[in-house]
């Protein structure tokens, strides 16, 4: 089997699902009186954080939902690859469709598929990049031909939670503890991998991941019995920790690669505030980073393919470009790879 390793794995295709609906950070702090109940500015996510607005899926909406539009688009615009040939579909979303059975079936069944191997994972906002090194090893192995790896996120059940919780009125700790929920935004989000052809150099060079689970209390949510949400997102703590890891892992990430700099670099998005300082990591030109928290918030696992989706229809991306990554999940968990185009 050794001897029948694939060298590299590349992207074929991606693509992205938005709902409709659009909401705007500074109604959202409106309709939670902000300013008067809580003394926050009305314009605080707007302005400090950079989310401007966020869409929102109907209540009714499951993740799949949001992941089938998505993989359909990536499936069809994978020339190389025909949907026949998928032989793995992972979702990774942070929350399934049920229980049982897994959201990969539920979505190979509505696309048509017969992969032999369909099933979830999750970690939290890192999911995607983990199902990408998963399905990276299971074509490497030659265990399967091409993957689909999908993702529909739908955080905001989480963030309608918090603004009820927040217009009933609650402790000035309790809002500053769960205000950072009205940042995410929903979306679906699915790329093609394969094997990179011999005469091509792109595809993944290397995953760089390391887990510190002592930061496993700073965002969490978690539904009690009656199905009411609960939880909390310490956005300060949070972000220090991933943009400190981050730091202390890049000079590793760009030896082991062999890399000066990056040419892109896609991040998790959480906010303004950290999006900048990871401009400042070694390698990264700050001109040179993907932005999408602006007009989606944090879109949790879908973040990668929205991204990279954003940046493959840019026109700018050219062969042999290095894309750097920097994503993280709650946990805590840190990834960083790089990625010739």
């Amino acid at each position: 089997m050794h001897h029948s390793l694939i060298s590299k794995v590349k992207i074929c295709s991606s693509g992205v699902y938005f709902p409709d609906e659009i909401v705007k950070s500074d109604d959202l702090f409106a309709e939670i009186n902000s300013d008067s109940q809580y003394d926050i500015p009305r314009n605080w996510m707007s302005s400090v954080m950079g989310i401007s607005e966020r869409r929102m899926a109907p209540d009714s909406a499951k993740p799949s939902d949001l992941a089938i539009p998505a993989a359909r688009q990536a499936l069809a615009s994978a020339a190389e690859v025909d949907s026949q040939d998928i032989d793995l579909v992972i979702f990774c979303g942070i929350e399934r469709d049920q229980s049982e059975p897994a959201t990969a079936h539920t979505i190979q069944n509505a696309l048509g598929l017969n992969a032999r191997y369909t099933f979830d994972i999750a970690n939290a906002c890192f999911g995607f990049v983990d199902a990408m090194q998963i399905a990276t090893n299971y074509i490497r192995c030659g265990i399967v031909r091409n993957a689909l790896v999908t993702t529909g996120e739908v955080p905001t059940r989480v963030l309608k939670a918090a603004v009820k919780q927040l217009k009933g009125g609650v402790d000035i700790k309790t809002a500053r503890n769960i205000i950072g929920a009205l940042s995410v935004g929903d979306a679906g989000g699915a790329v093609v991998l394969g094997a990179t052809p011999k005469n091509s150099k792109s595809g993944f060079e290397l995953f760089n991941t390391v887990s510190y689970s002592s930061h496993v209390d700073k965002c969490i949510y978690k539904q009690r019995e009656d199905g009411s949400i609960e939880g909390q997102m310490l956005m300060g703590l949070i972000a220090g920790a991933i943009v400190r890891s981050h730091f202390g892992l890049i000079n590793d990430t760009l030896k082991q690669l062999g890399w000066s700099e990056f040419d892109w670099l896609l991040s998790h998005q959480i906010g303004q505030r950290p999006f900048d300082k990871l401009s400042r990591l070694e390698g990264v030109q700050p001109n040179k980073m993907v932005k999408t928290l602006d007009k989606f918030g944090n879109i949790t696992s879908a973040t990668f393919p929205v991204n990279f989706h954003k940046l493959a229809e840019s026109g700018e991306v050219k062969r042999g470009d290095r894309v750097g990554g920097c994503f993280a999940g709650s946990g805590l968990v840190i990834g960083q790879f790089g990625y010739t185009y």
